[in-house]
């Protein structure tokens, strides 16, 4: 599933939408069933609708890769229960009461939590529009989309506090609540990939993406998992780590992000190469080993995280986009192009002070800082002033 598949699910979800049937299960944290509703989803109330609706959509967001996983079911694993309990749930529309009391069961029974919390299940249909080359949409449709959508929320109890009573038109002490949260964990299935089902596939969701909740995959779905992103590179930051020292913090954060930028340049040269490619592609020994190569020099170091890496992805190699993180990258941006620019100046003072000689001196500097370079003369000395960033005003360097 693409970006583009989830955003079109996730634009379904408001008030005009085809959503039939909504069930839902209120547990307490002695994991007893205190509500169990199941009903037609238009018959709502609109305010609660737009409430489930929210719920829907926020199972999924975030990231494709970390806080959502497409997981595969193997041929084998689909002649299994869960598989084919997956099946009939979705192929009754959420109308079997039985199989609706077993999806809250399997969930109730594995699911790691120590308070309240909601399970919601919504049943849709989709009737896909067909799309032009150019991208517009086509009154026609040429497949039906039906999936189910689980999410799991916890449950908690708010803080009494002073508010306005709108039966009595004045402000007054409100008593304690219990109000369900964004979805902890959710699913669903089947996946919707490049605009059509994929009956072999399921689209799990973790608001953590570092503590995934394995036990739901294991239980309730029965397919492979996969680990999120952020799984992928705390298994890099650790190799790293234990290279540089874990002492050293700032080191150690600063040569992971210099892999992160050198495997980055990695993959983009491969895009260039092949801008058509669909297939992620997986981190193996040689973009790794040169994405590591290019930032530290020691063979055996390089060997060392090389081989741990590989032996903790020694099944299936993770996609080498997830080890990538772009967000500290950017964040880290203008603090490398100050460093560079910093390092560039001292040389230049190096070169000035050389050039005592009489001799010329070439100077290298960045194009978007050529026409803020100025010379003065200060006390009969010349002076080549640059600065370091827009916001600055040159600083003298050297002569």
């Amino acid at each position: 599933m693409k970006n583009s598949d989830r955003n079109e699910l996730r634009r379904r979800f408001v008030k005009d939408n085809s959503i039939s049937r909504l069930a839902l299960c209120y547990v307490n944290s002695s994991r007893e069933k205190v509500v169990v509703q199941n009903e037609v989803f238009l018959n709502l109330p609109e305010e609660d609708m737009f409430k489930y609706l929210d719920i829907a959509k926020k199972s999924l967001s975030g990231n494709i890769g970390d806080n959502l996983l497409e997981l595969s079911y193997t041929g084998k694993q689909e002649e299994e229960e869960n598989y084919r309990f997956l099946l009939g749930l979705r192929e009754s529309g959420l109308k079997n009461e039985e199989l609706i009391d077993v999806l809250f069961d399997k969930i109730i029974e594995c699911y790691v939590y120590d308070g309240n919390y909601l399970i919601t299940a919504i049943y849709d249909t989709y009737d896909v529009p067909v799309k032009t080359t150019d991208k517009m949409k086509l009154d026609e449709s040429e497949e039906s989309f039906s999936y189910i959508i689980v999410s799991i929320c916890p449950v908690n109890q708010t803080k009494p506090g002073l508010g306005y009573l709108p039966l009595e038109n004045r402000m007054g002490a409100r008593e304690k609540d219990w109000v369900a949260g964004a979805p902890d964990a959710a699913f669903m299935f089947p996946s919707f990939s490049d605009r059509s089902t994929d009956i072999h596939k399921v689209v799990f969701y973790t608001k953590d993406t570092a503590q995934l909740h394995e036990e739901i995959i294991d239980s309730v779905l029965g397919c492979g998992t996969k680990r999120t992103a952020t799984q992928c590179r705390e298994v890099l930051k650790s190799a790293v780590s234990e290279i540089v020292g874990a002492e050293n913090k700032e080191k150690a954060r600063n040569t992971l992000l210099e892999i992160h930028d050198s495997l980055n340049s990695i993959l983009e040269e491969y895009q260039a190469e092949a801008p058509e490619a669909e297939e992620e592609r997986p981190l193996d020994r040689i973009i790794l080993t040169a994405a590591v190569k290019d930032v530290i020099k020691d063979d055996a170091e390089v060997l060392k995280i090389v081989t741990t890496c590989e032996e903790e992805f020694d099944r299936e190699p993770p996609s080498a986009e997830l080890f990538v993180d772009k967000k500290a990258l950017k964040k880290a941006e203008p603090e490398r192009r100050e460093k560079e620019l910093v390092k560039e100046i001292e040389t230049l003072k190096t070169q000035l002070k050389a050039s005592d000689d009489g001799q010329g001196v070439s100077i290298i500097v960045p194009a978007d800082r050529v026409d803020s370079i100025r010379f003065e003369e200060i006390d009969g000395s010349r002076f080549v002033l640059i600065p370091i960033s827009d916001e600055e005003e040159p600083v003298i360097r050297g002569r």
